[in-house]
């Protein structure tokens, strides 16, 4: 076994995964050592020059990407575009509304994005922003004074080619893209000199329910994501942002929040956890809530959640809309749950993967070093554990699993409090050492990943989670004011676990309660949906298991709507199933929309993972989806034109502004005239250094010790 010293986290692990460089074939003795000395001079000032041209590149690397015009920016960033093309930069958002309507479990919003245009010239802009992993964009206007101009959906070249037109004739015109996961583009052209422009844009989604209570999460920054210097990204990715603001400096991009709260049935008063908010009640079941004040900072995500009053907790709900003469339909099925006590307990092997990068430094490794001590306290003396902690690098605790005696509970605390956050975030060798850990075959596999997930290479790792899981459940706790939320609930998807967010450090006791409670109980699995409809299309086409106080979602498509529907599955190793009756339903608006939704997530994961040839169908079929529910895509997107022509010419002038530093974020930065650059640490760079600094004096040594040998010889 290998040890690993880290300068920065003073402790040992064993078995450090990392990549082999060199490998280097026993030396043969009769070679004379002479030779050996040579040999060893020639290795060492190779590997010397190898890692200080590592860290020149990724230097270079890094300052190319301080820089670089592409940039995953905070939410209410407008970045400002020369004519020739040289240059971006961003100007500052006058001002972002949010108006959001729920009505049962539907969200609908409509964002407001004011910008304003200082200078005297013309000027062209793209603004990047997130949206919540599951939303629908499917609505695009560009507001110009009293004028309103409504975006329609097209094939993504077409778009871009109708928006290129118009802007190359003056004329004033909007281009709503997705690019990743959550994250979208708008590009405006031809903003007049002293003028404001508003972009307003809608979408949907379904709101997240489980343990009775129903949470909405709104991303009003984005976390600076680490690129693994091996991952290949798509041409169209969004670059990850490395000018932030400092924490010191004030924050810009305000946002203003409004929601109309009618959730079909009686709820406590909603609460936030991240934000102060005003409350009205019109009834028990309406509620209107807003942001304190005029507005808030957009550095954390906007959650709110609102509880179920005991006695109106539903097992079923039933939405449907009828649409051109077909039929949809959208279901949410709290499935039988077993009493705790009743269940036989099985032995577990768990598996703590935690993320001690850069980009958890200040309130995420707190939150961190306080999930993992809980977990600790709440193993059972059958169960066995290990630690596995990465940023750069991954390592573990121990060689093996062991059991959870005192002994080694106190070890793993020791640890855990000396634990600091440094690096770059390299996710796959700690998955690759939880998903190949040696398994005791009488225990129970579960790996609890706690990460912000500040990655860039989700598909990546989502496709080697579905590869190497085997009978392992993964299951993944978000940390922090703005984690990928994303990529946390589909390796959670694929790695047939479940989700869990913790925004606050008052929050991690209750949330890993939940969690150990949930993973304690046996898991509904080789789940089924049947409707007496054979032709109806059903989604999920394949259902996820489901733990204990989450829900079952469908949404389906027919000619006609069915009349009953029936679930079937195994808990606890028993057959179970459930049969809903479908005639008292009661049109819902947004229905279809979630269907439509659903379809285009699966073709998009298909796509991934398809050949050329299954690919060209795949995108057929997106496209017939996409343009007939009007809704953005990995193939279409939304353009609005303006038809009376604006500018005949004109220069660009251009203003700098950073994007906002995540609450609880502490990073050791450089400052620079555009802001704070992150830290050097996000690379390999110091490692490189510091190796290539040693091999360089280690060759001096041997280039010392040859001389004097050869010398003595002669």
């Amino acid at each position: 076994m290998k040890q690993l010293t880290n300068s920065v986290i003073p402790l040992t692990f064993l078995d450090e995964y990392d990549d082999p460089v060199l490998s280097m074939n026993t030396v043969q003795t009769k070679q004379g050592l002479g030779f050996m000395l040579k040999n060893a001079i020639l290795l060492c000032s190779l590997m010397m020059l190898w890692f200080f041209s590592d860290a020149a590149l990724a230097e270079a690397k890094q300052a190319n990407n301080a820089s670089d015009i592409e940039l995953e920016t905070s939410f209410s960033s407008l970045w400002l575009e020369s004519q020739d093309g040289s240059k971006k930069i961003a100007s500052e958002a006058l001002s972002t509304e949010i108006n959001m309507s729920v009505s049962g479990p539907i969200l609908r919003a409509i964002v407001k994005q004011t910008f304003h245009n200082p200078t005297q010239v013309w000027l062209e802009g793209t603004y990047t922003f997130p949206l919540p992993e599951q939303a629908t964009v499917d609505q695009l206007r560009m507001v110009i004074g009293e004028r309103v101009v409504v975006g329609e959906i097209k094939e993504k070249h077409a778009a871009k080619k109708t928006y290129e037109i118009a802007r190359s004739k003056g004329q004033r015109t909007s281009l709503l893209n997705h690019h990743r996961t959550n994250i979208f583009t708008s590009s405006v052209a031809n903003i007049g000199p002293n003028e404001s422009i508003t972009v307003e844009f809608e979408y949907q989604q379904i709101v997240d329910f489980r343990d009775h209570q129903y949470t909405l999460r709104f991303p009003m920054v984005s976390t600076p994501q680490y690129t693994p210097p091996r991952t290949r990204l798509e041409k169209d990715f969004v670059k990850p942002v490395n000018i932030v603001r400092s924490a010191s400096d004030k924050l810009g991009n305000p946002v203003s929040i409004h929601l109309d709260l009618k959730p079909g049935f009686p709820i406590d008063n909603p609460s936030s956890t991240s934000h102060p908010i005003s409350v009205k009640p019109i009834n028990d079941t309406h509620y209107k809530v807003d942001l304190k004040g005029t507005s808030a900072l957009s550095n954390r995500d906007f959650v709110l959640s609102w509880q179920i009053k005991p006695f109106s907790k539903p097992m079923v709900s039933i939405l449907r809309e009828d649409i051109k003469g077909e039929s949809y339909g959208f279901m949410m099925i709290m499935p039988p749950q077993i009493p705790l006590d009743t269940v036989k307990r099985t032995p577990r092997e768990l598996i703590w993967v935690l993320d001690v990068s850069g980009s958890m430094q200040g309130e995420s490794i707190e939150q961190a070093r306080s999930a993992m001590l809980k977990a600790l306290s709440a193993l059972n003396p059958e169960d066995s554990f290990n630690i596995i902690c990465f940023n750069t690098r991954a390592w573990k605790l121990f060689p093996h699993s062991r059991i959870g005696t005192e002994d080694n509970l106190n070890l793993a605390r020791e640890k855990i409090l000396n634990l600091e956050a440094n690096g770059g975030t390299d996710m796959r060798p700690a998955l690759s050492l939880a998903l190949n850990q040696r398994k005791h075959s009488e225990q129970l596999r579960q790996v609890i990943f706690v990460t912000d997930g500040a990655v860039s290479n989700e598909e990546e790792l989502l496709n080697f989670i579905q590869t190497e899981l085997n009978n392992t459940r993964l299951f993944t706790i978000g940390i922090g004011s703005a984690p990928n939320s994303y990529f946390m609930r589909q390796a959670a998807l694929a790695g047939r676990g479940s989700f869990t967010y913790i925004s606050q450090p008052s929050e991690v006791s209750l949330k890993i309660d939940q969690l150990l409670r949930k993973i304690k109980s046996p898991a509904l699995t080789d789940l089924g949906f049947d409707i007496n409809n054979p032709m109806a299309s059903v989604l999920p086409t394949t259902l996820p298991d489901v733990y204990r106080g989450e829900p079952v979602y469908v949404s389906f498509k027919a000619e006609h709507f069915p009349s009953y529907a029936e679930l079937t599955g195994t808990l606890n190793g028993t057959p179970s199933n459930l049969k809903l009756p479908l005639d008292n339903t009661f049109q819902h608006k947004g229905v279809a929309v979630e269907w439509a939704r659903r379809k285009l997530s699966e073709l998009s994961d298909s796509y991934q993972k398809a050949n050329n040839e299954m690919k060209k169908n795949l995108k057929l079929e997106t496209l017939d989806i996409a343009l007939a529910h009007h809704q953005v895509s990995r193939f279409t997107s939304l353009v609005a034109v303006d038809q009376f022509q604006a500018r005949a010419g004109g220069l660009l002038k251009h203003q700098k502004i950073p994007a906002n530093v995540p609450k609880g974020w502490v990073n050791h930065q450089t400052r620079s005239s555009q802001g704070i650059r992150l830290a050097q640490t996000a690379t390999d760079l110091p490692f490189n250094l510091w190796l290539g600094s040693s091999l360089l004096t280690f060759s001096c040594l041997l280039f010392t010790v040859y001389c004097l040998y050869m010398r003595r010889t002669t």
